[in-house]
């Protein structure tokens, strides 16, 4: 990968990557392919997927959209519901329309991608998922710093009129 397709990545961290699919092979293809530029996580079960997820400060989750278990859509679903600034990006070799529909209202995920993918296609999409993670963290440290500006602004208020 040249400088120019580095991931972008503003806070000096690397990008933690869970990749869920219950192919070891696409697991493996995935790492060999990503491993050097991102930290890539990967499981074969959703059960273990979401125990890295809370052990994890994963940026961008992709999983497969059929698993034996449980369909990607109900767990990208599940990971919106507690960890909403994750990137979900949904893998499948072929989706319907019914199943795009469910991804994008249901799990509200990022991007729908194509197996098999381009590693440059994926690249972009990564690079693109993770810029829309760091803009969504900004925004929340932001929402943060101005409900602390607030209560100080009120403290302030109330003790001028106490006066």
């Amino acid at each position: 990968m040249n400088h120019s397709d580095s991931p972008i990545n503003t806070t000096n961290t690397m990008v933690n990557i869970l990749c869920l699919d219950d192919d070891a092979m696409v697991l493996h293809t995935f790492k060999s392919l990503f491993g050097n530029d991102y930290n890539v996580h990967t499981a074969t079960d959703p059960f273990d997927a979401y125990n890295i997820m809370k052990s994890e400060n994963i940026h961008i989750i992709i999983s497969d959209l059929e698993m034996p278990s449980m369909s990607g859509t109900h767990f990208l679903q599940r990971m919106a519901q507690e960890f909403p600034k994750a990137q979900r990006i949904l893998l499948s070799g072929n989706i319907t329309a019914e199943a795009m529909l469910s991804a994008i209202n249901q799990a509200r995920v990022f991007r729908v991608s194509t197996k098999p993918f381009k590693k440059e296609e994926m690249n972009d999409t990564l690079q693109a998922a993770f810029k829309n993670y760091q803009e969504m963290a900004e925004k929340e440290n932001s929402i943060k710093r101005l409900e602390k500006q607030n209560a100080q602004f009120e403290f302030l208020l109330r003790q001028q009129m106490l006066s």
